[in-house]
């Protein structure tokens, strides 16, 4: 749900209050009359916010916090500027708007009045963290399907009608490195999203215990999913140790099935160089049953090797 749009909204007349604007004003980075205008109406200058994640001017508070949501199945990262003073709030946004920061519209829209400053960017940074915890759970199904796939391996089951190779075990490899890396951005948007959460705290008026405890549980809501995202990177590591092992296992594998091979063929390969030998006489060639001698000992000198290997257990 987006802000209706007024161009006159950042033009108040002259003696206007400050009240008479929105509490949560949303700008676009694609709207650089809007940026114009309440640079020159209010004194914000927004870019100021780009210099650092957390920084204050006079009355005002600027927080440049990236954060990772799902946009339509997809994981997208964004970057918002905020400014938060005792009267109201700004956002500088993409062009496309964040689903957390439309999801938080749609709270303050059910309220049915027009929420302070403060509890309204308590409500916006809940919808944030609640976009992180939601991305979470979309990475933690992401790590069954890969902890499906390496048991698979570690059994040796079939899958496609073919065996888990190496190929499909670097491929799992490469996906728990992609997890690994969203998760350190989510937990650096956690770490934002907990210093811009403490920082209004300390700057909120007294009076207003409601909206203290308000941020009190954000900032409780908000660890909670940094430690989330430590269970999740824990159970990262371990699949990353355990693919590695399947690995290990898959071309020992294969290994094993060439030994076995070579051990089985050994024998004939031996028969055979013996009787191509250019000797002046070798008498089991006269022979009349010497042609299905020389296979049964071949075959049964083959055989032995494999008897040996599958009762050691080597074909396991």
């Amino acid at each position: 749900m987006n802000m209706p749009h007024r161009p006159d909204l950042l033009q108040p007349a002259a003696g206007a209050e400050l009240e008479a604007l929105p509490r949560w004003l949303r700008i676009r980075a694609d709207e650089p009359r809007k940026l114009a205008s309440i640079k020159q109406s209010l004194g914000l200058d927004i870019a100021y916010g780009l210099q650092r994640n957390l920084s204050q001017d006079g009355e005002f508070s600027y927080f440049a916090i990236t954060f990772l949501g799902l946009e339509q199945g997809r994981r997208k990262a964004s970057r918002v500027i905020f400014v938060l003073g005792q009267g109201m709030l700004v956002s500088l946004e993409p062009s496309t708007a964040p689903q957390a920061l439309e999801t938080a519209q749609t709270r303050l829209a059910r309220q049915g009045h027009a929420m302070p400053a403060f509890e309204s960017f308590a409500v916006v940074l809940q919808a944030i963290n609640d976009a992180t915890d939601e991305l979470l759970d979309s990475l933690n199904s992401d790590l069954g399907r890969v902890l499906v796939q390496t048991n698979s391996v570690l059994n040796s089951l079939e899958a496609r009608n073919r065996d888990f190779g190496v190929s499909d075990v670097v491929s799992a490899q490469l996906d728990l490195g992609e997890v690994e890396e969203l998760l350190s951005d989510c937990l650096e948007s956690q770490l934002q999203l907990a210093l811009a959460a403490r920082h209004a705290l300390a700057r909120m008026p007294q009076a207003d215990a409601a909206v203290q405890a308000l941020f009190a549980s954000l900032v409780e809501d908000i660890e909670a999913v940094e430690d989330h995202v430590s269970f999740v990177h824990d159970r990262v590591r371990l699949l990353q140790t355990t693919n590695n092992m399947a690995l290990n296992v898959k071309q020992n594998q294969i290994v094993k099935v060439f030994s076995v091979v070579t051990a089985v063929f050994l024998p004939a390969m031996l028969i055979s160089t013996y009787y191509s030998m250019n000797v002046a006489r070798m008498p089991i060639l006269e022979w009349q049953y010497g042609e299905p001698i020389t296979i049964a000992l071949t075959a049964g000198l083959a055989l032995l090797p494999l008897l040996y290997v599958k009762h050691r257990g080597w074909l396991r």
